[in-house]
C-alpha cells in the first residue's frame, strides 16, 4: 500500500469502505440472521468486484451447508420460501393456454416436484427445530 494512501485512510472516520461497515453492525444491531449477514456482504462483493454470480453462490452453499447438512433452520426456511415462490411461478405457466399438451404435461412434473421438495422442506424444518438444531455461534 502506497505511503499517501496509509495517510488518507488515518484521516477517514472509520476507514475505508465505511458504509458497508455500517451496514453490518446496523444488522448486528437489528438482530438480523448471521447468514443475512453473510449474504450481504457477499451481495456487495459481488458489485464491487463485478464477479456476476458470486452472491448467488454464497447464498446456495449456506443452503447446502448450514441448512442442509447442519439442519439449521433459517437457511431451510429461505429455500422453502423460494420453492414455493418458484411453483407458485410454474402454476401459473400450468394454467396458461400458451402451451401444449405436451408442454403442461412437463410443467404438470414440476409443479408435483414443487410440491413434494415442499412437504420435504416442512419436515426437515419441523425435525429441526424440534432437534434445536438453530445457529449456535462459537468462539
Amino acid at each position: 500500500m502506497a505511503e499517501e494512501e496509509k495517510d488518507s485512510l488515518v484521516t477517514m472516520p472509520h476507514g475505508r469502505e465505511e458504509l458497508i461497515k455500517m451496514e453490518i453492525v446496523g444488522m448486528i444491531h437489528g438482530g438480523e440472521s448471521p447468514y443475512d449477514v453473510i449474504s450481504h456482504v457477499a451481495k456487495w462483493l459481488e458489485k464491487e468486484s463485478g464477479e456476476n454470480g458470486y452472491a448467488q453462490y454464497v447464498d446456495e452453499q449456506i443452503r447446502s451447508v448450514y441448512g442442509f447438512a447442519l439442519q439449521h433452520v433459517k437457511p431451510m426456511e429461505d429455500e422453502l420460501r423460494d420453492v414455493k415462490a418458484r411453483l407458485l411461478r410454474i402454476q401459473e405457466a400450468f394454467n396458461s393456454p400458451d402451451f401444449t399438451e405436451e408442454e403442461h404435461i412437463r410443467i404438470g412434473f414440476a409443479v408435483d416436484r414443487h410440491k413434494k421438495n415442499i412437504k420435504r422442506l416442512e419436515e426437515m424444518i419441523i425435525r429441526a427445530k424440534a432437534d434445536h438444531k438453530e445457529l449456535i455461534m462459537e468462539k
